[in-house]
């Protein structure tokens, strides 16, 4: 080899050279941004997770600091935890029809609140009180049946609901129409009544012998937070007083809205106070839209 040729060969293997450090960089630059985000996303859930415990027990302390047949049944604050800005609307869940507790009646009337028509709204109450209770053989076979026609291979499985999202089961019912009937309903009333001074008014107008003119005088009576006595709601409720109720309940449900200069996170938070020194309350049910989730009820 000439020492032309050997100069040329050098810088083919310097050009070879070149281009090998040239693709370990790019690899290392994408490892480098996948590690970084890797790294990135769990920070940031635990900083949202954070913040979202902090309006936890903000809210819990909000409703300990009072009496329980005085305390608070709804309110809102804001906060800041460092970067993050906290914005918080709580309720006690009596706000909610109860799909374990509720009446037949007042279960149809949610779903006709929520826009089924009557007979598919009616079905579909008595669909849940199948599968909440444990029913007897006859009606076992029939719910079976129903169960088998719509193409479903599951049954009733005679017991409470765990979740809303359970709903989703039953047959005949439409995605569209459970969306608009999850904020209406919870498994955390824990009775089969609810309170008309924090209840929707799809919640008010799903209750049997409820009417606009009720409702009316209802808002009236506690126009600027003003509280009803028991002989009072009775007074105003008339036919509907079976299903309404002013007694505390200890779960309360907050909306929590936490914003860091990165990102926003909703979050729907439902907790018991327990009034206990070594576990003042306890958290029931979380749900966040950190990972995209927005289905928030």
């Amino acid at each position: 080899m000439n020492a032309r040729d050997e100069s040329g060969f050098v810088v083919v293997a310097i050009l070879w050279l070149l281009a090998a450090l040239a693709a370990l960089a790019s690899a290392y630059a994408v490892f480098a941004v996948n590690t970084a985000a890797s790294v990135y996303l769990p920070q940031e859930r635990m900083r949202a997770e954070q913040a979202i415990l902090a309006a936890v027990e903000l809210t819990a302390y909000r409703q300990l600091a009072w009496p329980k047949p005085a305390r608070p049944d709804q309110g809102a604050f804001s906060t800041r935890l460092g970067l993050a800005r906290i914005d918080v609307a709580y309720r006690s869940e009596s706000a909610r029809v109860d799909v374990n507790a509720a009446a037949r009646d007042v279960l149809a009337g949610v779903f006709a609140s929520a826009g089924a028509k009557a007979a598919a709204a009616q079905f579909l109450a008595d669909r849940i009180v199948a599968w909440r209770e444990a029913p007897k053989e006859e009606s076992k076979r029939a719910e079976a049946a129903l169960y088998r026609k719509a193409g479903l291979s599951y049954q009733p499985v005679g017991a409470q609901f765990d979740n809303v999202l359970e709903l989703a089961l039953l047959p005949t019912m439409e995605p569209a129409l459970l969306s608009r009937a999850l904020p209406l309903l919870t498994v955390h009333n824990g009775t089969a009544k609810v309170d008309p001074q924090v209840a929707d008014p799809a919640v008010l107008a799903a209750l049997p012998g409820m009417t606009a003119k009720i409702q009316g005088a209802l808002r009236a009576a506690t126009a600027g937070g003003k509280r009803l006595e028991s002989t009072a709601l009775a007074a105003l409720a008339g036919p509907a007083a079976d299903f309404v109720s002013l007694d505390p309940n200890d779960n309360v449900r907050a909306d929590i809205v936490v914003t860091t200069p990165q990102r926003r996170v909703a979050a729907q938070i439902v907790l018991h106070i327990t009034e206990t020194a070594a576990e003042p309350y306890q958290i029931l049910y979380w749900r966040d839209d950190f990972d995209g989730d927005n289905a928030l009820n």
